[in-house]
């Protein structure tokens, strides 16, 4: 069993907002026919959905360090 580790109100608030943006998201994402779990093209070197996920990838990096450096708020 792992030790719980104390966390400030503002990482507690990051990581309920990253969950709550997940959800949100994979249910718009299943909403327009994407299977999460086994459709994959983003892994087709050169194709248009593997630019399209890895700008989703890095605007959501991006999204979530501005999260955790401003104690939760998003500008």
């Amino acid at each position: 069993m792992h030790a719980i580790e104390r966390q400030e109100p503002a990482e507690i608030s990051a990581v309920t907002t990253l969950r709550q943006e997940i959800a949100e998201l994979a249910t718009w994402l299943t909403a327009q026919g994407l299977n999460l779990h086994s459709d994959q093209p983003h892994i087709d070197e050169g194709s248009r959905d593997r630019l399209y996920f890895s700008y989703g990838y890095f605007a959501g990096l991006k999204k979530a360090l501005a999260m955790l450096t401003s104690g939760g708020a998003i500008h």
